[in-house]
């Protein structure tokens, strides 16, 4: 996508993709595992001197950055990261594909790259950095894993240890395996949303208990069956979370699986397949998931407004510093518009 955008001469520009969850949002909360695709939108990052940081996210990842890099900062002319978000929206609206996971990401690398630090060979420094960037800049919420996603690219499994680290295993999915992501055309907040199931668990701890040990259960039927090379048993296993996430929501008196989502799940149920939302819920982004890619055609062509198919494909690279002149990526296969 827009990761060959033009930017500024002189400072190396780092690029970061976005993320869609497949399975385990708020699972990964509770030490479940999630699921996650890289995708193709980019946020495009440069060290630039003399600027001032742009947001709360860019000024947490700069003076991370430069307080983790010591004396090599003081080669560094004062100055912030200019990074450019446009490929996560559109028209008007910003897609839930992670942008200021892609962002804290991005600005770190920007800041590393300009001070002779190669990402490419720190990606465990760049990840941790990163990390706390944007959890200082987004209060806490939320559970890290589109960092992961920015870093490391791919297809990956992602499990929040006890004492609060991130596990990652990268993952290879099944040859039939077809995703169909789409907007549902409104937006949401990750933060209102994960706030809204806290109150949840601290008000109904027992019935929160008995929801969450349901949605592990079935994200570990999931990656199971990814690892079992089953693109059925997927989608079999994402419906049954798809109705998990909208027995949550009603716990939680919050709007995880909107009526637009709930009428793609239909659409998607009646061609074989299974759609939910990818992320918190509350509207903005979903996903569909087939075994065929016929399926995935129907799916994407018979979707009715306000819902919106996307084009996206995984990004296999993750961060990096962008090299001039380099080739897009081949399709995937994964992905369908």
């Amino acid at each position: 996508m827009g990761s060959q955008r033009s930017t500024l001469v002189g400072t190396p520009v780092v690029v970061a993709p976005g993320k869609i969850f497949l399975i385990g949002e708020y699972a990964i909360l509770e030490e479940g595992p999630a699921v996650l695709a890289a995708v193709n939108r980019y946020a495009v990052a440069q060290y630039v001197p003399g600027m001032d940081p742009m947001s709360k996210v860019v000024e947490e990842a700069v003076s991370r950055a430069k307080a983790e890099i010591g004396e090599a900062a003081s080669a560094l002319p004062p100055g912030s990261v200019l990074v450019d978000t446009d490929d996560f929206r559109q028209a008007d609206h910003k897609l839930g594909l992670g942008s200021s996971a892609a962002t804290a990401v991005a600005a770190v690398g920007a800041v590393l790259e300009t001070a002779g630090i190669s990402i490419a060979k720190n990606r465990d420094r760049l990840l941790a950095l990163a990390l706390a960037a944007h959890r200082a800049a987004q209060r806490e919420v939320g559970s890290g894993a589109d960092v992961v996603a920015a870093v490391h690219g791919g297809l990956s499994k992602v499990a929040r240890q006890r004492v609060g680290a991130l596990s990652v295993e990268p993952l290879v999915a099944p040859s039939g395996l077809r995703l169909v992501v789409f907007w549902t055309g409104g937006s949401a907040s990750t933060a209102q949303m994960v706030e809204g199931v806290e109150r949840f668990a601290r008000t109904e701890p027992s019935a929160y208990r008995e929801i969450m040990a349901s949605l592990r259960d079935i994200a570990s039927r999931f990656v199971a069956e990814l690892r079992a090379g089953s693109a059925t048993g997927a989608v079999a296993a994402a419906a049954r979370y798809g109705k998990r996430l909208e027995v949550l929501g009603a716990a939680a008196s919050l709007p995880i699986v909107t009526e637009p989502c709930r009428r793609a799940a239909d659409l998607a149920k009646e061609l074989g397949g299974a759609a939910k939302p990818s992320g918190a819920g509350g509207g903005d982004i979903a996903i569909a998931m087939f075994a065929t890619p016929e399926a995935a055609r129907l799916f994407a062509r018979a979707l009715t407004k306000p819902l919106a198919a996307l084009d996206l494909d995984l990004d296999r690279g993750g961060a990096r510093r962008r090299v001039p002149g380099e080739p897009e990526a081949e399709d995937s296969g994964l992905f369908h518009v």
